[in-house]
């Protein structure tokens, strides 16, 4: 590869306001637009864009040091540039023809200027994702050496860090391309703009975008006042963070922001108010430039409550029943918020509740004939008439006879019904000569088991499936020619497993919590030895640690940094393979240390003179890395003379004489506020 080289027609003595032809010449094979840049005391000058003619001119203003830089690029490049020549230059004044500085100090000063101060230049990388840290290091011929740092890319040059003593320098690259640091250095004694400059190039290339590659609702159900639960599956680089933001449109589309930039995909909230909301996830990289580099929208309907199912409509005494018998109507529905019942019963005699709360109504047939009882059921928020409507035919005879009764089902509660456990059911009745009791064992309304009519009065069964199931029992008089006298309905759910249920989570009873404390959490739990628990530990809001689900009821926390904490304790039966059984959260906050107390300044002089230098020191009680702030009264007139530092002493010499007196502030190096505590010291100067 070739290189470029600059041509000007007099080196000697470069005057200003003269101008100054330069030639670029191109030692390589490419054809190329050129770029001119000047540059003095460390602010370049773009003097022309790409073009391709190969020679300018070149006035310059005013006396001093200048750089003159061009930049070559091919034609069909993408890159910024792809060649670079600079060449330093000296403008100076002259009179009639001659340098009116051209003495011996100036014969020195060019001696300093060819004299090569830099050494070296090390760069930890020459290639950088975005968002990496470039490490620049130069190496020095002398110790009493100033550096200037600057970089070039798409906008230019730019100065990163004007003259500093500090040879090391630490930058974020935060875009993609070709870019180059120069280093400019001079030394401390030195009155040049600059005595030796380097430059070394590197490439920045853009990081695999993280994208969302799934997008999915987690909530059992999706209802007003309900938990909602969403989550985010990405695909990003192992080595890579990648953040997530959750912002929920409402119906009327205004926004709110749920999690902020997070490392955290699941979201879990409430709604308040039915209609169609849209969830847009935005996810970036930790050190991505963009405000997000994927975004994805999940669109769900709030509904103000499940939708009724009518589970069942029955009378507790079969029809015909004779006139005077009280028989209880009851209606079975599963959803809503707030049912309301209404039954209307028309016959001989009419009768209707109107809506209410009731789910059952003792019905007195007053006289014989046939009858209609109607189920109207709706929730309140409903506008129309109903949501349900069921009908039954019931016939009411002459009295006769003492009517059969069921008077009590006992069922088997003391444990949940779990499939493959028996489930035994017991029927206390009363009435009619000689009670035959018969049982129905429907599931997803299918009678999957039925036991006839027997002496027997209990049913044991064992169920093979999990779901909704219903008891069917059946009473009749053994000389009865009805199907049945009276029957009544049980409904119960037969889970694959006892839910993992939270009784009670234990805490420390501490009125404070520090930084560095052990605070030991147990959870109480049902069925222990067949629940695991999962553990996640908040900071103010961001997941800092999540365990997976793990049999140890006992967690310890032991607090690395103060705030609020949030533990969010998941339980579930080690049959579960999706979600969790139950949730409980214990909160707390975290304090960095105790508040600062008896802040106290003194000196060991007892005698305070002028020119004679005075030693202060403090002492406190509690905080954390606590910082000291110095004022100091002469005369009436406050000044700051320390401002906050982790030294806790200070020393000053009084130059004149009169009252003094000294002010210290104190605070928690993590604290927010002014100060924390304070004391004075006053004192007298002769």
């Amino acid at each position: 590869m070739g290189e470029l080289l600059l041509e000007l027609d007099t080196r000697d003595i470069i005057e200003h306001n003269s101008p100054v032809n330069i030639k670029i010449i191109n030692n390589t094979n490419d054809n190329l637009r050129y770029k001119i840049l000047i540059g003095k005391d460390g602010i370049w000058e773009t003097l022309r864009e790409f073009e391709k003619e190969d020679e300018f001119i070149w006035t310059p203003k005013e006396d001093g040091e200048y750089m003159i830089m061009v930049q070559g690029r091919k034609e069909d490049s993408n890159k910024p540039f792809d060649y670079k020549v600079t060449e330093g230059v000296n403008v100076k004044r002259t009179v009639h023809g001659l340098q009116d500085e051209m003495n011996k100090d100036e014969i020195n000063k060019d001696e300093i200027k060819e004299e090569k101060l830099i050494k070296g230049i090390y760069l930890n990388k020459d290639v950088f994702n975005v968002g990496e840290k470039a490490e620049l290091k130069v190496d020095s011929n002398n110790e009493n050496i100033m550096y200037r740092y600057f970089i070039s890319g798409k906008n230019g040059w730019q100065l990163i860090k004007d003259y500093t003593l500090e040879n090391k320098l630490n930058y974020t690259i935060n875009e993609s391309g070709q870019f180059e640091f120069l280093i400019e250095c001079k030394k401390t004694s030195s009155t040049n703009t600059t005595d030796d400059y380097a430059t070394v190039i590197f490439t920045s290339k853009e990081f695999v975008k993280p994208e969302i590659i799934n997008f999915i609702n987690l909530s059992e159900k999706l209802i007003v006042n309900s938990e909602l639960t969403f989550e985010v599956e990405a695909n990003f680089e192992d080595e890579r963070t990648a953040l997530y933001k959750f912002v929920k449109i409402s119906p009327d589309g205004s926004r709110t922001c749920i999690q902020d930039f997070s490392s955290s995909r699941i979201v879990t909230f409430k709604e308040f108010k039915e209609g169609r909301y849209k969830l847009l996830c935005l996810i970036r990289d930790m050190y991505s430039n963009k405000e997000f580099d994927d975004r994805a929208v999940m669109v769900y309907d709030i509904k103000p409550y499940e939708p009724l199912q009518l589970r069942s409509f029955t009378t507790d005494l079969s029809s015909p029943q004779e006139k005077g018998e009280v028989i209880e109507i009851k209606a079975v529905i599963d959803g809503g918020s707030d049912i309301l019942y209404r039954f209307k019963i028309d016959g001989e005699i009419s009768e209707d509740t109107g809506y209410t709360r009731n789910s059952t109504l003792k019905w007195n047939a007053k006289k014989e004939g046939n009858y209609r009882i109607t189920l109207w059921a709706k929730d309140e928020s409903f506008i129309g008439d109903y949501e349900i409507e069921s009908k039954l035919d019931y016939k009411i005879e002459k009295k006769v006879k003492k009517p059969i009764k069921i008077t009590e089902l006992i069922f088997d509660r003391d444990k949940i019904p779990l499939i493959n456990e028996v489930i035994k059911l017991r029927v206390s009745a009363e009435g009619g000569s000689d009670l035959k009791y018969s049982f129905l064992i429907i599931k997803d309304g299918k009678t999957i088991e039925s036991i006839d009519f027997g002496s027997n009065n209990w049913v044991e069964f064992i169920p093979n499936e999990k779901g909704n199931y219903q008891l069917d029992v059946r009473v009749k008089d053994k000389y009865s020619t009805k199907e049945y006298d009276v029957h009544t309905v049980l409904n119960f759910k037969v889970r694959e497993y006892a839910e993992g249920k939270i009784d009670h989570i234990l805490v420390p009873a501490k009125e404070y919590f520090l930084v560095g404390d052990d605070i030991d959490i147990e959870v109480i739990v049902q069925n222990t030895r067949q629940v695991n628990v999962k553990y996640v530990t908040k900071v103010n809001g961001q997941v800092v640690e999540e365990t997976d689900y793990v049999k140890n009821k006992r967690f310890k926390v032991t607090p690395k940094c103060p705030g609020k904490y949030t533990i969010d304790i998941f339980a579930r039966n080690i049959k579960c393979k999706e979600g969790f059984d139950s949730r409980r959260e214990v909160r707390f906050y975290v304090s960095e240390a105790l508040p600062i107390t008896d802040t106290k300044i003194s000196t060991s002089d007892k005698v305070f003179k002028i020119n004679e230098e005075i030693n202060f020191s403090t002492k406190c009680e509690g905080g954390s890395r606590v910082c000291y702030e110095y004022y100091i009264m002469v005369n009436g007139n406050w000044s700051l003379v320390q401002k906050y530092s982790r030294k806790s002493y200070y020393s000053f010499r009084p130059y004149v004489p009169g009252k003094y007196k000294v002010l210290v502030l104190t605070k928690s190096y993590y604290k927010k506020c002014a100060y924390e505590d304070y004391d004075t010291f006053e004192f007298k100067v002769e």
